[in-house]
């Protein structure tokens, strides 16, 4: 009798890693979200200066520009989730974002807007 070897692609694997204060294997969490940089801090620091939830409204936006290899990207409500942001947060701090020269947003009626992230000149 001979074995098909892609039966065993179907085998669940538990993934595994060390617990550096004990020692032991543990369950390592399947995903692990994470922000691709580098981030420009001059960037973030005018996304910084404004009230409410712009900032994390700034971190999403990076967040799904690392998603999308720095190319134009939605917005997505998994994003906006995961930094506390609500939908009218979110509007306020990307038409915030997008007064001061930090994205460029085009909007469509019915869809989620597409954004660009541009990049400022040093000065």
């Amino acid at each position: 009798m001979t074995t098909n070897p892609t039966n065993y692609l179907n085998i669940p694997v538990k993934r595994l890693q060390l617990n550096p204060a004990s020692g032991t294997l543990v369950d390592a969490p399947m995903k692990v979200l994470f922000l691709r940089g580098p981030i420009p801090l001059d960037w973030l620091s005018k996304a910084a200066k404004f009230p409410g939830k712009t900032l994390n409204v700034a971190l999403a936006l990076w967040w799904r520009h690392g998603m999308a290899k720095g190319g134009p990207f939605k917005l997505t409500q998994k994003a906006l989730k995961a930094l506390h942001v609500g939908r009218d947060a979110a509007s306020d701090g990307l038409a915030r974002l997008e007064q001061e020269g930090l994205i460029r947003v085009e909007r469509k009626a019915g869809q989620r807007p597409i954004i660009s992230i541009l990049t400022i000149q040093p000065k």
